[in-house]
């Protein structure tokens, strides 16, 4: 058996709390034995996880509550040792956590006993070597395309042979410049390459150093991969819009957008906002090679009353039946190797022509670098996109920002 804190996260001291709520539902019908509470934000999981869960643990009542600030409320909850549930998905700012990595659950007996990508599980892991959190998505990078939009380009249709084609950087340049001639881009925003190049790179602005973080935001790296991003951008080979914006919608829509790379998770973007497009659109390899980057993970907190139950869920969410779920109700890419290769999912979609897009992207999947995310990639991450998104207008001079930008973040 697993220690257990002996702080009370019972679904009575939740309520006292205020933090069982009507938007959470109760899953299992057990005797009340073994209650648990489990936080997510409401995209990161299956659209059945309740059913799910009933099926997996009958004799476990779990409350599935959707918190928007997850991440946030778990923060406040750690530091008042209060309100804390027994399982919780969060996103990828996992670093931020390890410093009170003994507050979670060891997992590292779970994560042997799965099948999910290395590098993934490499990032829920604190410098100490603590398993604190199993993946449960992934983001492979791909180039999104419309075959057609390439076909009147000069360029083949079919993935693999645009993957050959347009390998390079280089080579996507003389794309991005042959589709503006038409008036029509392949590239949504300067930001996205320039985040997948930084991920290709396995680099993130922080570097892990004998179990210290070191800055290295003043990276050969991020210097070629922002420059080279600006020159896209300002040439007006970008469309210079974010995706989730309506400005990126009606883009799409306008037909305007006939290709982007972005991460697999969009997949579920494109669908909506070009819908009228489907059987028209194809993904392969991003140029340059394999990149990706965390998406969601699931961690057990080790105040819980019941410890190795709240493992076992965590587990479960972390493991292939969950995850062929998650994909195949949001396009949620699974780090679990089994699904790639599951017969009721790796199959043929309508939407992408016909084309096995869980197939095309799952050696990306597997062979992408490490991306070593720091307490304060994100934060910097946000100041060079935004830059990026300037420059797109101001004319300014790249290398004078990319110094700036250096200059105000080399001492975090």
């Amino acid at each position: 058996m697993r220690a257990a804190r002996p702080l009370t996260t019972t679904v009575a001291a939740l309520a006292t709390l205020g933090l069982v709520t009507a938007c959470g539902s109760t899953t299992g019908g057990g005797d009340g034995a073994v209650e648990l509470t489990l936080w997510v934000r409401g995209a990161s999981l299956p659209d059945d996880v309740e059913t799910l869960l009933d099926e997996e643990f009958p004799d476990y009542d779990i409350t599935v509550q959707d918190i928007p600030d997850v991440e946030d409320k778990l923060r406040a909850a750690l530091r008042s040792r209060s309100g804390l549930p027994d399982v919780v998905v969060m996103g990828g700012s996992l670093p931020s956590f390890f410093e009170v990595a003994d507050q979670f659950v060891d997992l590292s007996d779970e994560a042997a006993a799965g099948d999910a990508v290395d590098w993934a599980l490499e990032l829920g892991r604190d410098p100490e070597g603590r398993q604190v959190a199993l993946p449960t998505d992934i983001g492979p990078w791909g180039f999104f395309y419309r075959a057609d939009a390439l076909e009147e380009l000069g360029y083949p249709a079919e993935p693999d042979e645009v993957a050959a084609e347009v390998g390079t950087w280089d080579a996507y340049r003389e794309l991005a410049q042959k589709a503006a001639d038409q008036d029509v881009y392949v590239c949504d925003h300067a930001g996205q390459n320039y985040q997948a190049m930084l991920a290709q790179n396995g680099y993130a602005y922080f570097a892990l150093e004998d179990g210290q973080e070191s800055n290295v935001v003043d990276s050969p790296v991020s210097h070629d991969a922002f420059v080279g991003s600006a020159a896209l951008a300002q040439d007006g080979l970008c469309a210079n819009t974010e995706p989730y914006t309506p400005e990126f919608n009606a883009a799409l829509t306008q037909e305007k957008i006939v290709g982007f790379v972005g991460p697999a998770w969009e997949d579920g973007l494109l669908k909506s906002a070009g819908e009228q497009q489907a059987g028209d659109w194809r993904v392969t390899a991003v140029p340059g090679g394999a990149a990706a980057t965390g998406g969601s993970f699931v961690s057990a907190l080790a105040a819980s009353d019941h410890a190795d139950a709240a493992a076992e869920v965590a587990a479960f969410l972390g493991g292939p039946r969950s995850q062929k779920a998650g994909y195949l109700d949001k396009g949620l890419f699974p780090p679990s190797t089994q699904v790639h290769t599951d017969p009721d999912v790796a199959v043929p979609q309508d939407y992408y022509g016909g084309q096995d897009t869980l197939g095309a992207l799952a050696a990306t999947a597997v062979d992408a670098p490490v991306v070593y995310q720091g307490t304060g990639s994100s934060v910097v991450a946000a100041q060079f996109f935004v830059a990026l998104s300037d420059l797109a207008a101001s004319g300014d001079d790249p290398e004078t920002v990319y110094r700036s930008l250096v200059d105000a973040n080399s001492g975090r």
